[in-house]
């Protein structure tokens, strides 16, 4: 893995908003990744010791480091709740809401024999991710917003065997003008202009959240660059499996996704041989300050749309609400009334089958002539006690 030391404070790579003005998308996004990557996930103090810390044992494969947050978070809070707000005893979350706590991913690896902006640009361009990510099943930019300084994207990820996931997203990107530290950040939070401009996949897709994915990659001295990254999807899989299950399940699946990353970000590297390579969006989506320009964005240039209030700011935002230790405080709504039976009639069944089972094994046994299990520990027995007395002599 790269030296830590080359991650360095990024800010540098974000230029902040006014205090009067209202963030734009970009400016939000950028904020939170570097909260969740530099403030949680590499602040060692924030994770803890697993797993009673904030981040569960690593799961680690061909230099790829995942770990997932032993508790639940929610997305972005659109109500004033916090830890020393909520009593969980006289006010119980919803189920909408308790479904709505996800714990969040986070992971580092290394690209040998490429260059930051050979893994920006696999992560960018979106409309070519479909030829190396076998998960993706459609890609639509829906457009590029110079007042959020942002591009808005439509992305149905394959989900086999059940239905396809869509998300609409938001996308931003930071760079420094040396090209030694890059940022790429997603989130489907306050996408509602996005959801105008294309019309939803028909059922059974179904709409899924990525609250925020960020990866920000950084030079490595002896070549190559290092990764660090973090997401927070919401597929809604069926009940009863919960975010932990399909992380723990289907972790190495976003090896898999890695893996062709990097192939994805070293054949760009290997195309352009020594010449500089350029941004796949546009450079003023990029660069901080930079004028939004019409003629680099051609067919995606959206101006005059409505200024989105961005997430991840304001009062109502609570980053960490939902901890390991607090889950017992919070009320059963549900299992009560809808998930104790359907345990009780799932233990039944399976009882029943269990039975049945050894029923038909008892019948098959006694038609072929073998001893049954009862009557093999008779056998036993009686042997034993002929043999206790010739041992006692």
């Amino acid at each position: 893995m790269g030296s830590m030391k080359v991650i360095s404070c990024i800010s540098l790579l974000l230029h902040s908003a006014t205090a009067d003005a209202v963030p734009t998308i970009r400016e939000a996004l950028l904020t939170e990744a570097r909260h969740r990557l530099h403030d949680w996930f590499l602040n060692k103090e924030w994770g803890g010791e697993p797993p009673y810390g904030r981040l569960d044992w690593p799961k680690k494969e061909f230099g790829v480091e995942l770990q997932i947050t032993t508790g639940n978070y929610l997305c972005d809070s659109e109500t004033a709740v916090s830890k020393k707000e909520a009593d969980w005893s006289k006010s119980p979350w919803d189920e909408a809401k308790l479904a709505d706590a996800i714990p969040i991913t986070f992971g580092r690896f290394d690209v040998p024999d490429a260059e930051p902006i050979d893994v920006f640009n696999a992560l960018s361009d979106i409309l070519s991710q479909k030829s190396w990510d076998p998960l993706v099943g459609a890609v639509s930019v829906l457009g590029d917003f110079p007042n959020e300084v942002a591009r808005g994207a439509a992305v149905t990820f394959v989900a086999h065997p059940f239905p396809d996931r869509q998300v609409y997203q938001w996308q931003v990107y930071n760079a420094t003008r040396d090209q030694s530290e890059m940022m790429v950040a997603f989130s489907t939070r306050r996408n509602d202009q996005l959801h105008k401009l294309k019309e939803q996949e028909a059922w059974p897709a179904v709409q899924a959240e990525n609250c925020l994915g960020a990866y920000w990659v950084v030079a490595l001295p002896q070549g190559g660059c290092h990764v660090v990254f973090s997401s927070m999807v919401n597929s809604h899989p069926p009940w009863p499996i919960t975010a932990q299950f399909v992380f723990n399940l289907l972790w190495t699946k976003t090896v898999e996704y890695i893996q062709n990353l990097r192939t994805r970000a070293q054949a760009l590297k290997k195309a352009r041989g020594d010449t500089p390579a350029k941004f796949s969006v546009p450079e003023w989506l990029v660069f901080d300050g930079a004028t939004p320009d019409q003629e680099e964005s051609g067919k995606f240039w959206l101006p005059n749309i409505e200024k989105t209030v961005p997430p991840f700011s304001g009062s109502d935002y609570v980053a960490d609400v939902v901890q390991k230790f607090e889950v017992p405080k919070i009320a059963v709504t549900a299992s009560s009334r809808i998930q104790s039976p359907v345990v009780v009639l799932f233990a039944g069944l399976t009882m029943t089958f269990a039975s049945f089972a050894v029923y038909k094994r008892l019948r098959m046994m006694k038609a072929s002539g073998q001893p049954t299990l009862s009557e093999r520990f008779g056998e036993v027995d009686e042997e034993e006690q002929l043999a206790t007395p010739v041992a006692a002599e």
